[in-house]
């Protein structure tokens, strides 16, 4: 996204962030793994993989990271650091928009169970255990059998999450903090310009992410 002359030069919020790098890096592997995955095939075996580990992983360093940035921004940085920075994710998100709006976000919404999930799946990669193999070779068949499935439930649930979490923070009473995490960035304010162009696939999953979060809220409203 380009930055017209009038913007140019307006410092950011916070120095070194790294939200951003993060969900470029999450958004890049995670349109390699749905082409992977379209494609098909065992020679996409790998790549897909490895797109996969790189879309969980970093969707969660930047949640994580943007936690504290928010945290931060809203409550200052020494509450951030010696009290919500302590906590687990979850409760980093639920604590932390408590305090700054009063209200929580949806402990029973799509985006705080996709969290959870997405925290499993990142620690489930983290702390990665090896099996002995057995002499017929079928561990490795069960273990790729086990990935396969594991990809396919938790590599678009991270990126969802992503979407999902920064939508609720955008409906929220705070709702300009939404922007921390994941935002459309074919969407352009007054003065800036923008050559962003949508990957095609994970434009499908950022709209039916809208759809989910749609149907959440008219939930919550009608109380059910």
């Amino acid at each position: 996204m380009g930055i017209s002359e009038k913007h140019k030069y307006i410092n950011p919020v916070r120095a070194g962030s790294m939200v951003e790098i993060y969900v470029n890096i999450a958004e890049l592997a995670f349109g390699n793994f749905l082409d992977e995955a379209a494609t098909g095939g065992l020679d996409q075996y790998e790549g897909r993989r490895d797109s996969g580990i790189k879309t969980i992983v970093f969707a969660a360093m930047a949640i994580e990271a943007a936690a504290f940035e928010f945290s931060a921004s809203t409550l200052g940085d020494q509450v951030a650091q010696d009290y919500l920075d302590k906590m687990d994710l979850e409760g980093k998100w639920m604590i932390g928009t408590r305090l700054a709006y009063g209200q929580s976000l949806d402990i029973d919404g799509p985006a705080i169970n996709g969290l959870r999930s997405l925290v499993k799946a990142r620690n489930a990669l983290v702390h990665h255990k090896s099996k002995r193999e057995n002499e017929a070779g079928t561990v490795s068949k069960v273990i790729r059998t086990e990935w396969a499935q594991f990809e396919k439930d938790q590599v678009p649930n991270a990126f969802k999450t992503l979407v999902l979490l920064s939508l609720e923070l955008e409906a929220s009473p705070g709702g300009i903090f939404g922007s921390f995490i994941y935002r459309d960035k074919s969407l352009c304010p007054p003065g800036f310009t923008n050559d962003y162009s949508p990957h095609p696939r994970v434009k499908n999953v950022i709209d039916r992410c809208r759809e989910i979060h749609k149907k959440h809220l008219l939930r919550r409203a009608s109380g059910a």
